[in-house]
Parts: C-alpha cells; sequence; structure tokens
C-alpha cells in the first residue's frame, strides 16, 4: 500500500477486509492484508475500486443483516380445542366413585397451536454476501489462506453434564 496522495485505498479498507474475510486480528494477519492491499495498487490498481466496490457492497448487506437478526416473534396458523364443552361446575365431585361417575375426561381441555416463523430474506442476503466475499478474493486471492477454516457441519465436542 503506497503512503501518500496516489493511493486509492481509504482509511478504513484494511479493517473492512479483515472483518469482510473474518480474519482474526495478529501483527502477521495485518501485515498480510496490507502487503495484498500495496500489491493490488502496485499491480493492477484498477483492482482497488473492484475491491472498494465489494467492500462497499459487504458492508451494506451486513447492515441489513444486523436488521434481519432480531428473532421475528412465530405467527399463529391454527389453534384447535377438544374437551370440555360446557362451562366446569363450581364444585366438582370429591369422592372417587363420584369422580369416576361424573367421566373427568370430559373435564380436560385439549388446546394444539401451530406456529410458523415468518418469511426472511436472511438467508439470500447471507448468500448474496458470500458471493461478495468471494469476489474480493478473486482480487486479492491469496487473502484466502488468512480465512478460518469453517468446522464440519457435523462435528461438535462431546460434553457431560
Amino acid at each position: 500500500m503506497t503512503t501518500g496522495a496516489e493511493s486509492s485505498w481509504r482509511a478504513g479498507d484494511l479493517e473492512a477486509i479483515r472483518a469482510a474475510l473474518g480474519i482474526p486480528v495478529s501483527a502477521a494477519s495485518i501485515g498480510a492484508i496490507r502487503r495484498a492491499m500495496g500489491e493490488l495498487e502496485r499491480y493492477y490498481p484498477a483492482g482497488v475500486a473492484v475491491a472498494v466496490g465489494c467492500l462497499e457492497r459487504i458492508a451494506a448487506i451486513d447492515q441489513q443483516l444486523a436488521i434481519f437478526s432480531v428473532v421475528a416473534e412465530p405467527v399463529v396458523i391454527k389453534t384447535s380445542r377438544k374437551g370440555a364443552a360446557g362451562a366446569v361446575p363450581a364444585e366438582l365431585p370429591k369422592r372417587k366413585l363420584d369422580v369416576i361417575e361424573f367421566a373427568t375426561e370430559l373435564l380436560l381441555e385439549e388446546v394444539a397451536t401451530e406456529y410458523a416463523l415468518p418469511q426472511s430474506t436472511s438467508p439470500s442476503l447471507a448468500a448474496q454476501r458470500r458471493q461478495q466475499v468471494e469476489a474480493l478474493l478473486l482480487v486479492l486471492p491469496c487473502l484466502r489462506v488468512w480465512q478460518p477454516k469453517a468446522p464440519h457441519r457435523f462435528q461438535g465436542r462431546l460434553e457431560r453434564s
């Protein structure tokens, strides 16, 4: 990255690249990002505008994702009831024989409610963000090795509770 007025990188672009790619903060990783930015500016100056455009789109998508990250309240689709058809009497039977005679299962009420989560555009935004990250990595390919490896989907630690 050149120092001076001719630099086409903005002040916060280094941190924006680090955050967009999920690169951990360390002196070595910051140095690698600086070198990649400098090489891009030196050997392919038009690529800086492409990278800055990707960073702007990623920042816009991140703002939208922050809005959708709030868990939406589930919506009630259907409620069904079965059981007590009438009002429950104020005085219920107390002796065992009276209870059997009264058929207490008629007093039980079962309520079933079906919920649905509202549709969100969050998955499509996440896909758009991944596309922009891949576009950024096409311009700065040496930074791919600095990205943390994603854990395997079905791996985890077993813990006893």
